[in-house]
């Protein structure tokens, strides 16, 4: 990854971002570039929330955005650790790893429960994360893949997710700040409208940088190390 702190502690549990970024029915597409317009449709539970219109899909990609008062080596934390996922990822039911071709990359399946009659959705991913200690950010990506070892079957309506784009950026100063963004285009399949995709999709922004910063307040996590002076250097 071009960063020494990425091959060593930091290395073996960035891996579990990789199961971790996949964290719901939605995923996010990479950063818009100048071309693109997005639509601000105001503010859910302090996160700024956008959406806009996706050539070919009559589903719109989202995204959210929110500055907090946490450290970003104590988000870090909670957002690589596997056991943790299930207290903030909205809808998760389970998660499978299928292979991990580098250290900070993961194939894997991940199950989200839905409530009857609709149908349970599952995925096969691939995540990739990676640390810019030069200008303190974090980020990870995913996207659909096909893979043999977990065909579909009858749990689930196999989703496809487009791209997704979790950003984590340290601010300086005092107190410790951290702007948390992602962005988000998918497609569940199976017979929901667009309309109630789209209708659901809109808070998942929210539900996600919400769910995880109150997480990490719950169980206030010592910084985790490689990061931990990322506020200061």
């Amino acid at each position: 990854m071009g960063h020494s702190m990425f091959r060593t502690g930091l290395l073996g549990k960035a891996l579990l971002v990789l199961t971790l970024v996949g964290t719901t029915l939605l995923s996010v597409v990479p950063p818009a570039n100048a071309a693109e317009t997005w639509e601000y449709l105001g503010t859910d539970q302090g996160v700024k929330v956008w959406r806009k219109e996706v050539a070919g899909s009559g589903v719109f990609a989202f995204r959210g955005e929110i500055t907090a008062n946490v450290h970003i080596g104590k988000l870090v934390s909670v957002f690589i650790d596997r056991n943790q996922r299930k207290y903030w990822v909205d809808r998760f039911d389970d998660t499978k790893t299928l292979d991990m071709p580098t250290p900070l990359s993961e194939v894997y399946w991940i199950k989200f429960k839905l409530p009857f009659p609709v149908s349970d959705r599952d995925y096969i991913l691939r995540a990739d994360a990676m640390g810019d200690v030069a200008n303190k950010i974090f980020t990870a990506k995913i996207k659909s893949v096909v893979d043999p070892r977990k065909p579909k079957d009858d749990c689930c309506v196999r989703a496809e997710v487009y791209g997704t784009y979790y950003k984590f950026t340290a601010l300086p100063g005092t107190p410790e700040r951290t702007k948390l963004e992602v962005e988000v285009h998918t497609d569940p399949k199976g017979m929901l409208p667009d309309w109630l995709i789209n209708l659901i999709q809109k808070k998942w922004p929210s539900k996600t940088l919400s769910g995880l910063l109150a997480r990490v307040q719950k169980v206030n996590p010592p910084p985790f190390a490689e990061l931990a002076n990322w506020h200061t250097q």
